[in-house]
């Protein structure tokens, strides 16, 4: 029939539709397991992070996990989790699903308390099972006028997370615990940063995150 595409059409047009379905399939493997990107949008984790930072996500290092939801559906999934190289640590930047907000979004802060620890604030000096933590060298607002907290125990299966800049940082003093299932991935960089005004940050670009 005239105008009918030939079989060397389809077959180009075959090969290109598998070829993108791989490469999508390969991306979105890559999201789930490997690395994710993120946006910060508020000061809370001020001057480690700052808003308008784009991190880079390390989720093999506690073991990627399974989609909460299929995608662009509210149907839940079994969440299952691969085995990861290390457990969470006090002290690492981590991104999770945020406890008090709509499936989908998700929070950075500073793991700062394990199961089984007792967390204690006073005058912006914060003490875990009786010893006082270090402060975070790029932290902000700990300068003793942040609330006192606690103590606290933190339960089995979960952590206690605090933002750097204490004082503009709703966290786990705010909303409670964090479950460790529901940890994404250690925050490992900034590969983009626009500031508020809409300029970029060229010296923020390719900072590790400590």
């Amino acid at each position: 029939m005239a105008g009918a595409p030939s079989r060397g059409v389809l077959r180009r047009l075959k090969g290109g539709a598998e070829i993108l379905g791989l490469t999508v399939l390969a991306a979105l493997t890559l999201k789930t397991f490997v690395v994710d990107a993120v946006l910060v949008p508020s000061a809370s984790m001020e001057n480690t992070i700052l808003a308008g930072d784009f991190l880079l996500v390390d989720k093999v290092a506690f073991g990627g996990r399974t989609p909460r939801s299929i995608p662009f559906t509210t149907l839940a999934l079994p969440v299952l989790r691969l085995p990861g190289l290390a457990s969470p640590r006090r002290g690492d930047v981590i991104v999770f699903d945020a406890p008090d907000a709509p499936a989908g979004v998700r929070y950075v802060k500073r793991l700062a308390a394990l199961p089984g620890d007792t967390v204690r604030l006073r005058g912006g000096v914060l003490s875990v099972d009786g010893r006082p933590v270090e402060r975070p060298p790029t932290a902000k607002g700990w300068e003793g006028d942040s609330p006192d907290f606690g103590p606290v125990g933190v339960p089995a299966g979960s952590c206690f997370v605090l933002g750097d800049n204490l004082d503009e940082s709703l966290d786990s003093r705010s909303w409670g615990f964090v479950p460790l299932e529901s940890i994404v991935g250690r925050a490992f960089l900034v590969y983009w940063s626009i500031a508020p005004g809409g300029s970029i940050r060229w010296r923020r670009t390719f900072t590790l995150i400590r």
